[in-house]
Formats: structure tokens, sequence, C-alpha cells
């Protein structure tokens, strides 16, 4: 009976381990983070594996591009690497893309194309990772470009072409040629009144030195400032006034008369003598100084009475020292009428806006836009209103010799004038 018993248990047993349901085996889990990376030459990143996987082994695609030591990658050279952890039958990938020291990853030449309307260009450009292209035209009315990077020309304008994937970009601007017709005059003061005209200008004034330790005090005195003869007058006086020992006078249309692009010019008889500072200028109509911009047409000392300065004042060129040019070219400058001038362009060379100035038709410096779309250098892209002063001593001045008031002391503009011209499509 005892054997029988045990047998009997012992089939039980057998037969309840058959009904059981076998157990499936326990998988497990790997997780990368990040999955995707962007890195620069020489950079070093920890991925992070997460999950019940042991025992992870890591691998690069291509070692020349990046390494991996325990989860830790190590850029090498610009390209595309792929990043495997693996644990028995279990992966994750990381894409791991390595662009140059200065953030390269693609090219495209020339970075300036200039092209006349009509015309078409073809860029070459490089795609490190082999990921795919899109092509796109800032502005189409001026230039299209196709998925080939084949660019049509459509009417003048600057362009800005970006090339991308969806790990980068890169740009070139495509400088459509503009075609103008003839200068017209839209503007002009030839001061045949008998008084300002205040739909032009407005008075300035005040002492304090005006920024440049100027001596005068500026007033809106008949004595300083008048309309006689077709002339606008400014007139320098040796007087105690408001603080200051001597007056004068300075206008400016800010509000009135604003110019954007366009020839503007003034004729004009400078005063003679030691400490004499005549100048005709403009700022431009946003933010303060020197933000706003700075354009000298004219700007005479009496110390150097044959020279003439025109100059550019930027806020990455407070000083004018890189755009500061003097013409020195004619005599007779003091008590003789000469035209000043500039003409300022838009967009004439490879896209960037070039400023000229001239006296008598002659010019004498040619000021090329150096960063298109950057204020800080060229502000020069909005309107700017006109001054017209006689400063007496200061910076630039220098020195006053008395001795220059013992005749009338005059500063004549016959005229102030602008002239702009039209697109033709």
């Amino acid at each position: 009976m005892r054997k029988l018993s045990y047998f009997l248990i012992f089939a039980s047993a057998i037969l309840l381990m058959a009904c059981e349901k076998p157990q499936e085996p326990t998988t497990a889990t790997l997780t990368l983070s990040p999955v995707t990376v962007q890195m620069k030459v020489g950079e070093m990143i920890t991925i992070d594996a997460t999950g019940t996987a042991k025992n992870i082994e890591w691998t690069s695609s291509d070692e020349t591009v990046a390494t991996v030591y325990y989860g830790v990658v190590t850029a090498k050279a610009i390209g595309m690497t792929v990043v495997t952890a693996r644990s028995g039958e279990v992966s994750a990938e990381c894409q791991v893309f390595v662009s140059g020291s200065d953030g390269s990853t693609l090219r495209i030449t020339p970075a300036v194309v200039p092209l006349k309307k009509g015309e078409t260009f073809q860029f070459s450009y490089g795609n490190t990772f082999g990921l795919d292209l899109t092509w796109s035209s800032s502005d189409e009315s001026i230039a299209t470009v196709s998925q080939t990077g084949l660019v049509t020309a459509k009417k003048g304008g600057n362009a800005t072409i970006t090339l991308a994937t969806t790990v980068g970009s890169v740009t070139a601007l495509v400088a459509v040629e503009h075609t103008w017709g003839e200068y017209q005059l839209v503007w002009s003061d030839e001061f045949n009144g008998t008084s300002l005209d205040e739909s032009n200008w407005s008075i300035q004034t005040g002492g304090g030195g005006w920024g440049n330790q100027e001596a005068q005090h500026y007033t809106n005195r008949s004595e300083n400032l008048r309309v006689e003869g077709g002339n606008l007058i400014i007139e320098g006086r040796k007087e105690s006034y408001g603080g200051n020992e001597y007056t004068s006078a300075r206008i400016m249309s800010k509000g009135k008369r604003e110019f954007c692009y366009g020839k503007m010019e003034a004729r004009i008889s400078l005063p003679a003598g030691q400490g004499t500072w005549p100048a005709f200028w403009t700022l431009g109509n946003r933010g303060s100084w020197p933000n706003c911009g700075e354009i000298d047409i004219m700007e005479h000392t009496g110390s150097v009475p044959n020279r003439i300065f025109g100059t550019l004042h930027t806020a990455k060129d407070r000083s004018g020292s890189r755009s500061s040019r003097a013409y020195t070219g004619i005599q007779n400058i003091e008590n003789n009428f000469h035209i000043y001038g500039i003409e300022w362009t838009q967009e004439e060379k490879s896209g960037k806006d070039v400023i000229r100035f001239y006296v008598d038709d002659i010019v004498y410096s040619e000021q090329i836009e150096e960063v298109i779309d950057d204020d800080e250098y060229w502000p020069f892209n909005r309107p700017n209103y006109f001054i017209i002063n006689l400063a007496l001593g200061g910076t630039l001045g220098g020195n006053i010799n008395d001795a220059i008031f013992d005749n009338p002391l005059l500063m004549y503009v016959d005229w102030v004038r602008v002239y702009q011209r039209n697109e033709v499509e």
C-alpha cells in the first residue's frame, strides 16, 4: 500500500505540472536620450541609457566622425554617425550630427550673387550629412529658387536664399540690380521769402556746448538768423548771451522734411576765420545718436581754409575715423558759393547701399555699406532730416580768434534741394 501511495503522489505532481501554463521569458528594455544630437568638432556629450537592460555595449557606426565610450560621445570630424547601445537582443540608437567648429554643416557658394532682372544662376552647394535639402527665398517677388538651387531674378532688390536641412541651414544673398529712371527734383527751399519757412524748418536754441564743447548760444533772433535777398543768413556774433560769450543759429527739418535716398545738396557760402565751424548735415529720424546715424554732408573749419569734411557716424564708428574724408581740391572755399552734396543710393553695389560726397559735382569720397541689415554699422536705410548751423569753437572749430568779428561773420545758404528717382519696372 505504501508503494502505491508514493506512486499516486508522484503522478499527481506530474499531472499538475503538465496543466500549468508555461511562463514567457522576461524581455529587457533599453532607451536612449537624446535620440538625435548635434555637436561641433571637439565637443563631448553623454547619452543616457535607461531601462532594465544590463551589460550595455556601445558602438559608433563611424568612429572617424565620433567615438563612444560608456555613453560618452566625442566628436572627431564633420559628418553623421549612429551610436548604438546593445544588450543581448535589445538595442537602441542615437543619431549624431557633427558640424565644424564654426557650426558649419552645409556649404553654399558664392555668398553674394549680383544679377539683373531675368537672369538665372545655379548655386554650388555641399551637404555634409546627406540629408534632404530645402531651398527657399525670403522674397520671391525679387528672386525665386528651385529645389536644385537655380535662382531666377524677378525685380530689383535683395533676397536671402536659404539652404536648409533638419539640423542646420546656410544662406546667400541675391542682389538684383535696380533699374532707375532720371533724377527729379522732389523738394527744395530756395529762401526767396522774407522769413524762414516754418513748414520746412524748426529753429533750435540754447547753449551748453551741444556735446562738442561749442562756445556759442543758438538763438532765434534776427540778429543771428534771417532770410534776405534770396538767402538764408546765419550770423555769428561775439556777445554775452545765455551764459555764453558768442551767439549764432541752427535750424533743422526734423518731422517736416525727411528723406531716404537721392541726391541732397545745398549751395552755401562759408564764413572765414579761426574758430568757425559751419556744417550742413543730417540725422536719422529713429533713435538717439549714434544709433540714428549721422551724415555730415559738409563740415568746414576756419583753421584749415581750403578743406571740406564729409563724414559718416554710426554706432560702430562713432568718431568717423573710418569714414571721414577730407577734400582739398578747390580754392577760395570761404566767402564764395559752392554746391555741397551727397548721392545716397539703394542696394547699388552687390546689394549694398552707397553714399558719395561731392563738391560742385566732383565726387571726393564713396562710402559703401559694410554689413547688410546691421544698423550698428549702417543705419542709413531710413529717412534723415537736415541740420544747418554755424558753430563757434568746440572740438573741431578750435580756438576762436575774436578778430574774425571785426566784420560781420556770415554764412549764406542760397538753396537746399532734394532729387530722387523712381525704379523702372
